[in-house]
């Protein structure tokens, strides 16, 4: 039985998983790295790139064993249901694992014309689920999560982390439609566009615009650059991941002056990035181990300037709510210098092993480089670098953009 099919078959659940908050990817990837390992059989020994990933994943976990938020491995028991994973770091390793096996089984995959149009129409029924959800968000909740508070407020963020993801993948639907080159197609990727970043606004989702415009900056730039654009693209995002504390440091600097218009979750945000960049110093090359951002708990009442521009019951609050929502940050922090060297030398050989933007089709081409694009952007102003969530269905997607490039490559 080939791959390819059976991965098209599995991400049937894709729109379902996304409108219950993404969680759900996490055991899917891990359903398709084994389904990969049986049937595809990925190419050993891996290639640069993967070897560079493979060295950060390593690292970051064996600095859980300095890090303040370590725990056990494991506990419970699987027959008693409550069976879980404490250890941080082997969800991390099982995450890069099934992610590998997933993208290197789509590699020596391929779907046939059906199949390629699974993964289209999966995609954009996630997209209708996000226009919905926006639309009549308090039916909604109030249909899926009744009227208790604690469980609306999941709600919200359930639909933000599918708005998030699906601002991910549609890059791959709207270079598909941009490339039939018609007026049909172009208004239609437009219009998906500016659907996407009308339910971000309507469900005050930020991340996802910007993820937008960074879907859209990567588009330009690889039309202005068709020969080397990937390595100039996957190049910016590795040195901004190299120099992430020197960088964000100018931004918050250059941003200062608009502090009184910008809402208070802004306001908060560069100040948990102010608190991480002073721990950062503490522990430059090590780091000071992996989730040890989730032990830093000073509150606002221990920085009174910044609590009186915020609302009172704001005091109570950690300054770092658990991380600080930028994943560079993050990674300087919890694995200092080696982490941050090891991740951007992934980076920058993926751009390098690319072929040229110009050799790929044109829905291929534009596709990969929104989904840097996006990808980028969410990389710096949501989620945790360790959210298997987010990695998972990053992953998939890639893999269903390479069976995409595999199988139109396998019809001409």
């Amino acid at each position: 039985m080939a791959y390819g099919p059976v991965f098209a078959g599995l991400l049937l659940l894709w729109p379902l998983l996304a409108v219950l908050g993404t969680l759900g990817f996490a055991p899917l990837l891990g359903v398709t790295g084994i389904t990969a390992l049986i049937l595809a059989r990925p190419r050993i020994p891996p290639t640069l790139y993967a070897i560079f990933a493979i060295a950060f994943i390593g690292w970051a976990a064996i600095s859980e064993v300095w890090s303040p938020a370590t725990s056990r491995l494991v506990s419970g028991n699987l027959l008693e249901g409550n069976f879980a994973i404490g250890a941080r770091s082997l969800i991390v390793v099982l995450t890069a694992v099934f992610a590998m096996l997933t993208i290197a089984g789509a590699m020596r995959s391929e779907l046939g014309p059906r199949t390629r149009k699974w993964i289209y129409g999966v995609l954009a029924l996630q997209g209708a689920l996000v226009f919905i959800s926006a639309l009549a968000s308090g039916p909604v909740l109030r249909l899926l999560y009744g009227d208790d508070p604690s469980d609306v407020v999941n709600g919200v963020q359930n639909i933000g982390r599918n708005t998030n993801l699906f601002a991910v993948v549609l890059p791959i639907l709207a270079a598909a439609l941009g490339a039939r080159g018609d007026r049909a197609g172009l208004l239609g990727a437009s219009g998906l566009v500016l659907l996407t970043v009308f339910a971000a606004l309507m469900t005050d989702n930020h991340a996802a615009v910007f993820a937008v415009c960074g879907m859209l900056g990567a588009f330009l730039l690889i039309r202005l650059l068709p020969e080397t654009g990937y390595r100039w693209l996957f190049g910016a995002i590795a040195g901004h991941l190299a120099a992430a504390p020197l960088l964000v440091s100018l931004f918050i600097r250059l941003m200062t002056g608009l502090d009184s218009i910008l809402p208070p979750s802004f306001r908060s945000r560069f100040w948990s990035w102010e608190v991480v960049m002073n721990r950062i110093g503490e522990a430059p090359y090590t780091g000071h181990g992996l989730m040890a951002t989730r032990t830093w708990r000073e509150t606002y009442a221990d920085y009174p300037a910044w609590a009186a521009q915020l609302p009172e019951f704001w005091k109570k609050f950690p300054v770092v709510p658990g991380h600080p929502h930028n994943m560079p940050l993050q990674i300087w922090a919890e694995t200092g210098f080696v982490g941050a060297m090891l991740a951007a030398f992934a980076i920058t050989v993926i751009g390098f092993r690319l072929p040229r933007p110009s050799q790929l089709r044109p829905e291929i081409r534009f596709a990969i480089a929104g989904m840097a694009g996006a990808t980028f952007s969410i990389f710096n102003f949501s989620y945790s670098v360790w959210n298997e969530a987010f990695w998972s269905g990053l992953a998939l997607a890639v893999a269903m953009l390479i069976l995409l490039h595999r199988s139109g490559k396998a019809a001409e």
